[in-house]
């Protein structure tokens, strides 16, 4: 919220202003003046510098209320000298009643007045008429100024709504143009099967049966159950139960399984445990293995690590590797640079590793070709 950066600014704001008020006062000579408007200086400096550097970014009304009462010392102190002064207040009045509750904003203004106007009656004048002028002029000035941040408090907080509001809309609005993207892949991807089984059964219904005909029937109804089926594994992975094992077991039998004559280099890290469900990782898993022993032209290599902060399984293959451009694209569902390859494969893994709270990266392999790592972070 602006809150917080906005009063970090604040902080920095008057330790800077307070060390410059500090130095311009020691080149005009005027500690020498009133000596003690020196020392009044650097202890506030000091305590400023302290919370500067100890304090939370937590909004604290004790700032404001360590300001006020500084420049009312320093108003004290320099009476009728250095009457100027007075327009400091100006600043911690203005940056709380930006940073308080609306209710609260004159609490500040009236603190201001009240100890300017004690400094007025600790030398006599209060009661004067110019004296009471001076105070009533100096709380209608700090009482403006109050409504004056208030105003802009509220014109960064309508902002900041909207904001907000517009990052929503633009968010929904991508995920309404990825479903729309999506959808199309998806009917293009129907299209071609389906037309192919009623070209066949349009033949079968003449009368011509033919074994050609059939095989088409069995072909393509199944590439649309296996594309059916992907589409559904893609929207489920959210919803799965989750439990704790130990990923060296599943990547030994994922390896085991893969039945390739390229050789792949398992190399297996001690206490991987992560809480995801095991059926949905081996398939997310499964479909990068199966893709690198695809590319690769004769070495894979599947490494499984370990650090303080997260587990690790990098996937690299010696094959010809993923253009920067596919890169951007190659977790979208249906984009594929395979000749019969559904485009499914990759956008299922990362549906679910990143379901699971896991991330992957893609980058350029020592081997030559690509390498993904997939990461979880460790479990507390």
């Amino acid at each position: 919220m602006y809150a917080s950066s906005f009063f970090n600014y604040y902080r920095i704001g008057r330790f800077i202003f307070a060390l410059a008020l500090l130095i311009g006062f020691q080149i005009a000579g005027m500690p020498y003046a009133v000596p003690s408007l020196r020392n009044i200086l650097v202890i506030y400096i000091f305590i400023v510098l302290l919370r500067l550097v100890v304090a939370t970014e937590e909004i604290n009304y004790f700032d404001f209320l360590l300001d006020i009462v500084f420049i009312s010392a320093m108003v004290y102190i320099s009476f009728g000298i250095y009457s100027y002064l007075t327009f400091i207040y100006l600043f911690p009045i203005f940056f709380s009643s930006v940073l308080i509750k609306t209710k609260k904003i004159f609490l500040f203004p009236i603190i201001s007045a009240v100890l300017y106007g004690t400094v007025y009656y600790s030398y006599g004048f209060l009661f004067e008429r110019e004296g009471m002028l001076n105070v009533s002029l100096h709380l209608l000035a700090f009482s403006l100024i109050a409504l004056a941040g208030d105003n802009l408090k509220t014109r960064m907080e309508q902002q900041e709504h909207y904001i907000r509001r517009l990052e929503e809309e633009k968010i929904k609005m991508q995920g309404f143009e990825r479903l729309y993207r999506v959808s199309a892949d998806l009917a293009h991807e129907l299209r071609n099967p389906l037309a192919s089984i009623s070209a066949a059964v349009q033949f079968m219904n003449e009368g011509r049966i033919d074994r050609e005909f059939v095989e088409i029937l069995v072909t393509e109804t199944k590439r649309l159950t296996s594309l059916v089926n992907d589409f559904l594994l893609f929207s489920r992975p959210a919803d799965a139960s989750k439990e704790d094992f130990d990923l060296s077991a599943m990547l030994k039998m994922l390896v085991e399984d893969q039945g390739n004559d390229k050789k792949i280099i398992l190399t297996t890290a001690a206490n991987t445990i992560i809480m995801a469900n095991r059926t949905f990782l081996e398939i997310a898993v499964n479909n990068i293995i199966k893709n690198a022993v695809e590319a690769a032209r004769s070495t894979v290599k599947v490494a499984l690590g370990k650090n303080r902060r997260d587990i690790s399984i990098n996937i690299e293959d010696d094959g010809p590797g993923i253009s920067e451009e596919a890169r951007d694209k190659i977790f979208e569902p249906f984009f594929t640079t395979k000749t019969n390859g559904t485009g499914l494969g990759l956008a299922i893994a990362y549906r679910i590793i990143t379901s699971f709270g896991g991330t992957v990266l893609v980058d350029s392999s020592p081997l030559g070709g690509a390498k993904f790592s997939i990461i979880f972070p460790v479990k507390v």
